[in-house]
């Protein structure tokens, strides 16, 4: 691995920024994708009139009505992402994921020049190739490249040197510690730790019995500036995933047969253009009416990528399932392998 700073990349309102593509007329209007009834992803403009992630469409048009609606265009989104990965994995030594779209990067970059010189031309590609907005934060560890990251949007580059580092490792508000959730920002608030500085007046023992060995751990290498310095990269795919919604924005509905046949499709084209055969079938279905989740699952079956028998497996898994009015579904195939010698893809 490299010593010099590392690069965190983060594709900008991804779902959003895909439908795009074949909207450049839209382009600085407020726009959200919109999965079933929910908002998955919106665009900076439509994030300034108060629209959010999660949020409800109806909610969404209440704050801003000339709000535009497209559904996530989940075929692309899934083709997009494959791109995205291919091109960090041209860009970079290594490359550990953190979601569909993004990602820590070690460029073996000896400075902090050769850092942003290929910070600048993994966003010019992204822009160029694939037609999407990519920020990228520069940092000496992870969770400083990725502070430098949401520093950077939208659709920047940002830089968090020596000097800023220092300063954060005092002042930084615990709740923009990543991985910190609500809960345990909750419990260290208790202990009067709102800070990073805050933590050095908490007994080790204390800390520990409040928010775990790990984090108690983490949060003492933030302050002293030892803290994960190192991508981790992911070698290979062990499995595929595709999902979609029964409902939808503007279309038919489709039952749940026929969208895990078209997710099953997608998953099938990606993974023969990988070189890669499944062994494992598993299908989340997500109930209309919020209850957790269904997951199915078939495993043993012979190698293949093959469309015809993915499907079939698919339509008996739902067939003898008992289950509710569903909203959506998720669909993988595990149990990746390559066909001969082929490549294995990233995340």
């Amino acid at each position: 691995m490299s010593p010099g700073p590392l690069l965190h990349a983060d594709a900008d309102s991804f779902f959003a920024s895909v439908a795009l593509r074949s909207r450049p007329e839209l382009a600085g209007a407020p726009l959200a994708a919109v999965a079933h009834v929910f908002v998955a992803s919106a665009t900076y403009p439509a994030r300034a009139r108060g629209v959010r992630g999660g949020m409800s469409v109806q909610e969404a048009l209440g704050r801003c009505p000339e709000l535009v609606l497209v559904e996530v265009p989940h075929a692309e989104v899934e083709e997009v992402a494959d791109a995205l990965f291919d091109l960090f994995g041209e860009c970079a030594t290594a490359v550990e994921p953190g979601s569909v779209e993004e990602a820590f990067l070690d460029v073996g970059a000896a400075g902090w020049d050769d850092a942003v010189a290929a910070g600048h031309d993994l966003r010019r590609r992204a822009a160029a190739e694939l037609g999407i907005p990519v920020s990228v934060g520069v940092g000496r560890t992870k969770l400083m490249a990725k502070l430098a990251s949401r520093a950077a949007k939208p659709d920047g580059l940002h830089v968090l040197g020596v000097d800023r580092e220092h300063e954060l490792r005092s002042s930084l508000p615990v709740e923009e510690v990543w991985g910190v959730g609500r809960a345990t920002r909750e419990r260290l608030a208790v202990l009067g730790v709102h800070r990073l500085a805050d933590v050095d007046g908490v007994q080790a023992d204390r800390l520990q019995a409040v928010c775990g060995t790990a984090m108690a751990r983490r949060l003492r290498s933030i302050r002293t500036g030892t803290d994960d310095a190192q991508v981790r990269p992911v070698s290979a795919r062990t499995k595929l995933s595709a999902e979609g919604s029964t409902t939808g924005w503007d279309r038919a509905d489709r039952s749940p047969a026929e969208l895990a046949g078209t997710c099953v499709a997608r998953l099938c084209r990606r993974a023969e253009r990988a070189g890669l055969t499944g062994t494992e079938l598993r299908i989340s279905a997500a109930p209309r009416d919020g209850a957790p989740a269904v997951t199915l699952r078939r495993a043993g079956l012979p190698a293949t990528a093959d469309v015809t028998a993915w499907q079939a497996a698919a339509a008996t898994l739902l067939a003898t399932a008992d289950l509710p009015p569903l909203a959506g579904l998720r669909v993988t195939v595990a149990g990746l392998s390559p066909v001969g010698a082929a490549p294995l893809t990233l995340f």
